[in-house]
């Protein structure tokens, strides 16, 4: 994972520490009037932080899409360099069987056409 996908996931890691604090410390004052009234004035910047939080989420997701792209393009890429390698896997098997078959054909003796046996004669034919 690269440098940049590693800072959005570390802000949107702080981004939600800190809506878990700000949520607790409203449920913890929730009976505090004064508070609670102190706590309208920074309506606006919980909007504001809201926002943030929905880009940052963007963000991850985009940069997410874009690690699954990259990880389907190179297992397509391993593919075919696998089928490339079978299939020149199989040109070499089929070289190497070629050659053995020469190689039997030359090792073999062949016959001479002007030498044939005769087989033995018996003497039942010369009746």
């Amino acid at each position: 994972m690269s440098n940049s996908r590693k800072t959005v996931w570390i802000i949107f890691a702080i981004y939600t520490f800190i809506m878990l604090l700000v949520a607790y410390m409203v449920d913890r004052n929730q009976n505090n009037l004064d508070f609670l009234l102190r706590m309208k004035n920074y309506i606006p910047f919980m909007l504001y932080y809201a926002i943030f939080g929905v880009v940052i989420f963007l963000f991850a997701l985009l940069f997410h899409q874009m690690d699954n792209q990259k990880a389907k393009k190179l297992i397509t890429q391993l593919e075919n360099d696998k089928n490339q390698l079978k299939a020149k896997l199989f040109d070499m098997q089929e070289e190497q069987g070629k050659a053995v078959a020469t190689q039997k054909a030359v090792d073999t003796p062949k016959e001479e056409p002007g030498k044939k046996e005769n087989p033995p004669s018996t003497e039942d034919d010369s009746e």
